[in-house]
């Protein structure tokens, strides 16, 4: 069984950096301009502003002591997913659901779009602190067909899919090619594999909660849950909701079914120690 220790909240800025990306156009090469609420030691609420440009958020002041940014110019985040929805949790009582930060644009402009819940150190890698954090947000990630896919699995089966990777990375990992990422470190008894899709792919949250793995400044999964994909439409301010993907029927996808109906070009499973 693996042992999960509480997540040091020194290690929190680091190891998070990438595992709160949930919108965005196509393999978005643009910053992720968030802040970051702390409401407690892992605890957060993440607001978004989906018109900033990079020097609005730069200049954006923060509303307290309490509040950081995650990104720099100098480490943009890129989508991996082709595409994605996403409908924001609940503002608990006393939390704003949208700021008004940024004179230029005209009404609120940032908007809470996760709240992370907590999370779980599961070892250590050449890549950074490994962590498993769960996340209150209602998300489908669409991969289409030709898309490569990558996963690691749990030694019980559970998968997660690449959905967020540092473009600074790209020069040691090529995630646009099966096997790209074969040489990332992984959990002690997790493994690895890729593959080309042959059809469109979608991966939800039915539950408000995504379970995620991240690793550091490089990437973030998220657990495979296979939802219907939907239709997905043109955005017009950039938060897409209302889909009713709460209630689709999402169902855990484990490794005895991972290549069901999906890829003709995949890898291997290669275990991978940490």
């Amino acid at each position: 069984m693996q042992i999960r220790t509480p997540l040091n909240a020194s290690l929190l800025g680091l190891v998070l950096a990438l595992a709160l990306l949930l919108s965005g156009s196509a393999h978005a090469t643009s910053f992720n301009p968030e802040l970051w609420e702390f409401t407690g030691s892992v605890q957060r609420n993440v607001y978004k502003c989906f018109d900033c440009t990079a020097d609005q958020y730069f200049d954006t002041p923060l509303p307290g002591s309490n509040w950081e940014r995650n990104s720099t110019a100098a480490n943009p985040r890129l989508l991996m997913a082709d595409e994605g929805i996403n409908i924001p949790p609940p503002a608990p009582p006393g939390t704003d659901a949208s700021l008004d930060l940024v004179p230029e644009i005209e009404g609120d402009d940032y908007f809470l779009i996760a709240r992370v819940l907590g999370a779980s150190i599961l070892g250590f890698g050449a890549q950074g602190a490994m962590v498993n954090p769960q996340v209150a947000r209602t998300t489908t990630l669409i991969y289409r067909a030709g898309t490569v896919l990558h996963e690691v699995t749990r030694p019980d089966g559970v998968s997660f899919a690449l959905f967020s990777m540092s473009e600074i990375h790209m020069t040691t990992f090529n995630p646009y090619v099966v096997n790209g990422l074969s040489a990332m470190s992984t959990p002690t008894g997790w493994s690895y594999s890729s593959q080309v899709l042959t059809e469109d792919f979608a991966i939800g949250t039915p539950t408000g909660i995504a379970n995620l793995f991240a690793v550091g400044p490089y990437w973030a999964w998220q657990e495979v849950i296979e939802v219907p994909v939907p239709a997905v439409p043109e955005p017009s301010t950039g938060l897409l909701v209302g889909l009713g993907l709460l209630g689709l029927a999402g169902r855990r996808r484990v490794a005895s079914d991972s290549l069901r109906k999906r890829g003709s070009n995949s890898s291997n499973d290669v275990a991978l120690s940490r």
